[in-house]
């Protein structure tokens, strides 16, 4: 390096202010200089090394993050939240959304490349929530399994208020509200209007979501009922009575006697009206 060279490296460098005023730069001094401008092997390996490894890792999580986002992406869920280990929990979700916590990251993460995952029991449904165990394949041949913890969120009937046994319910009595489906029994109603015709078969508390266990049809054929049995077909209709030998609400089965020891099987199709 020449005289000048080196000068504009000490300049460069903040080192000027190192050495005292009018002293002559020497080659000791050179050596110096230089000494601590270029990094030892090991800094200069450490400084190139490190940093890839981490990105490399980093590179592949992130791939794992968008795998997991796309593989559970379905057109009714909503947006898919993944959490990876160590970071923090997610919060409630303010919409339709799915969550997913990943348990533990695969070993060797860093050297899997264009990852692709498929669930490891073939008749699992990907949508349902709950552990989901899947298998990672990776183009270089490496194959992993991940344990994914799944949670889907939806908007669900509830009632903003206590109602006794029997109340029918109108829309006015519901609310939806945004429901974990992984602890509902149940998959309860998206709307209000599937729950007409129905009333509640047990009290409900306040905030409780609506299942299919919790209300009933609302009887329109009582038991010992006069019933319209109409039967309908190309180019005829006919109807005669009979007699219901149980109760039922709209589209349930139940049995009629038409005859003295002659009874079938029929539909509630509409108050005191059933059909084949």
């Amino acid at each position: 390096m020449t005289a000048k060279g080196l000068w504009r490296t000490i300049a460069s460098t903040g080192l000027l202010a190192l050495l005292p005023a009018g002293a002559a730069v020497h080659a000791s001094t050179s050596d110096a200089i230089g000494s601590a401008i270029q990094p030892s092997a090991a800094q200069a390996s450490a400084s190139t090394t490190a940093p890839s490894v981490k990105d490399a890792q980093t590179r592949a999580v992130e791939a794992l993050r968008w795998q997991l986002s796309d593989f559970f992406t379905a057109e009714d869920s909503g947006p898919v939240r993944v959490r990876m280990p160590g970071e923090p929990p997610l919060s409630a979700p303010s919409e339709a959304s799915v969550q997913l916590e990943l348990r533990r990251l695969p070993a060797r993460l860093k050297d899997c490349s264009a990852p692709q995952l498929s669930l490891n029991a073939a008749r699992s449904d990907r949508h349902a929530p709950g552990l989901k165990r899947l298998q990672l394949l990776c183009a270089n041949g490496q194959q992993h399994i991940v344990s994914v913890r799944m949670e889907r969120y939806a908007w669900r009937q509830s009632t903003p208020q206590p109602l006794a046994s029997g109340t029918p319910l109108a829309p006015a009595r519901l609310t939806p509200v945004l429901t974990p489906l992984g602890k509902l029994r149940g998959n309860g109603f998206e709307s209000a209007a599937a729950l007409s015709g129905f009333e509640v078969r047990r009290r409900l508390r306040a905030g409780e979501v609506i299942t299919r266990n919790s209300v009933r049809a609302i009887p329109l054929v009582n038991f010992g009922d006069t019933v319209t049995y109409q039967v309908s077909g190309t180019g005829f209709s006919m109807q005669r009575s009979a007699r219901a030998l149980e109760a039922g609400g709209l589209d349930e089965r139940i049995r009629i006697e038409l005859a003295p020891g002659d009874w079938v099987r029929a539909r509630v199709i509409g108050p005191r009206r059933v059909a084949p």
